[in-house]
């Protein structure tokens, strides 16, 4: 649900009022104060939007070239969140009419009272995280293909309350929901790609350990593509295929997809390595795919 006078997505419910041609809702705005109705046969206002369930495949349709930016682990509300690295993230995607977008898991930080860690490391208490990155990020929300949680913010929302931010954040977004790893199929003109995703689960040190894992279920993947471990690159891996009756080479793309903090205390005090903060992008052309790291 959108302000129809300031876009603002911060809508409160206020209640129903009778009319001659049905009952209607009434909602006001926090952003503006204004206040609108919708009548409540209207069904676009449905709880959740659509989630793609494991075994579905998202179609996404292009008639040109376009480039997908992958954001991933941004953990706004962290103390080391890089404020600037991810403003930078915004402008490109707002200023590129080509540019499209994913929001791959932890998206926030998200350290909830008398969770297993302090809650030293975050910023601002997690509503006012939820509701400050949708602020943030609400101009650019239609260039947004899909939402996927991530263990920062689905599943402690979820193992602690039985609420899945995440969820109601695409629904807030009206974008569709990833719950799992899976396919997005890709047209642009007449070809079609296969982009593989998920959140991650591994912090090895080696990062192609675990998308090797995804490569061996997903096996129809052009594009595979992992978060959660920090860890930013993109890498082609050539293979020869039988194209008619010679060989020819067929590129697909390992990539991880880095993340938007800066180094963090319990990094530096651990020894942990230094990786670069920044996002991985994909673009997608009728003729092939690119893939580079910002």
């Amino acid at each position: 649900m959108i302000c129809p006078k300031c876009t603002s997505v911060l809508i409160v419910k206020e209640g129903t009022r009778k009319r001659k041609n049905g009952r209607i809702q009434e909602y006001s705005c926090n952003a503006c104060g204004k206040w609108f109705t919708v009548p409540i046969e209207n069904k676009h206002e449905s709880v959740f939007l659509e989630d793609v369930e494991p075994g579905d495949i998202l179609e996404y349709k292009s008639k040109k070239l376009f480039r997908l930016h992958c954001a991933t682990d941004i953990h706004h509300g962290a103390n080391e969140h890089h404020y600037d690295k991810f403003d930078e993230f915004i402008d490109e995607i707002d200023s590129d009419t080509d540019a499209r977008w994913i929001m791959n898991g932890d998206n926030i930080e998200l350290i909830p009272p008398n969770y297993k860690i302090s809650q030293r490391g975050q910023a601002m208490e997690p509503d006012e995280q939820h509701i400050s990155f949708i602020k943030r990020i609400e101009h650019i929300a239609d260039k947004l293909l899909f939402i996927r949680g991530g263990n920062h913010d689905m599943i402690r929302s979820i193992n602690l309350l039985g609420f899945d931010v995440s969820k109601v954040m695409a629904d807030i977004l009206r974008v569709p929901y990833f719950r799992m790893p899976g396919y997005t199929k890709v047209r642009v003109g007449n070809s079609k790609y296969h982009f593989v995703s998920g959140h991650g689960k591994s912090g090895a040190k080696n990062g192609d350990t675990e998308l090797d894992k995804m490569a061996a279920v997903y096996s129809d993947g052009d594009v595979f593509f992992l978060g959660h471990n920090h860890q930013l690159y993109t890498k082609p891996l050539d293979s020869l295929r039988v194209i008619g009756d010679k060989e020819g080479v067929r590129r697909r793309w390992y990539i991880r997809g880095g993340s938007f903090l800066e180094y963090a205390d319990y990094a530096r005090y651990s020894f942990y390595p230094i990786v670069r903060t920044g996002w991985a992008t994909v673009e997608f052309s009728e003729d092939k795919i690119r893939a580079w790291t910002n």
